[in-house]
Formats: C-alpha cells, sequence, structure tokens
C-alpha cells in the first residue's frame, strides 16, 4: 500500500484540495500510468484474443527505427 504525506487545505471559498509532496505525487502518477496501460493491454488481448503476437525484440527494433527517423534533420 502506498503511504502518502497528504495534507488537506481548505480556500477561502470553501473548497477543499489535497496536497501531496511532489515525490509523492511522482509515484502515484507512475502507478496511475500502469494501472492504465494494464486496462488498455487487457482490453486489446480481449478485442483480439486469437491473434498473431509480436515478439519484444521486434517492438523494440520498430520503435528504435522510428525515433533514428524522427531524431534526423529535417530538410
Amino acid at each position: 500500500m502506498l503511504k502518502l504525506k497528504s495534507e488537506v487545505w481548505t480556500n477561502p471559498n470553501g473548497r477543499r484540495f489535497v496536497v501531496v509532496p511532489e515525490d509523492d505525487f511522482a509515484r502515484l502518477a507512475e502507478l496511475l500510468e500502469d494501472r492504465g496501460l494494464s486496462r488498455i493491454l487487457k482490453e486489446a488481448k480481449r478485442a483480439d484474443p486469437g491473434g498473431p503476437g509480436i515478439p519484444f525484440a521486434e517492438v523494440k527494433r520498430q520503435l528504435a527505427a522510428q525515433r533514428r527517423g524522427h531524431s534526423s534533420p529535417r530538410r
């Protein structure tokens, strides 16, 4: 379980805010992103249960090729 050092602040209008240290916020953001990516992967697997997979090495090769293509100077 993630332990946070949070505080609840109330502004003059009565609106409440939860304030967390930056390190805790970064951990929360990472957990939320991981959870979202996990959900996307599960939905993709459910939508195409029998589809062929792509080996991780191939995915890495394709991503590296895309990065090389984007990092080259434009003419």
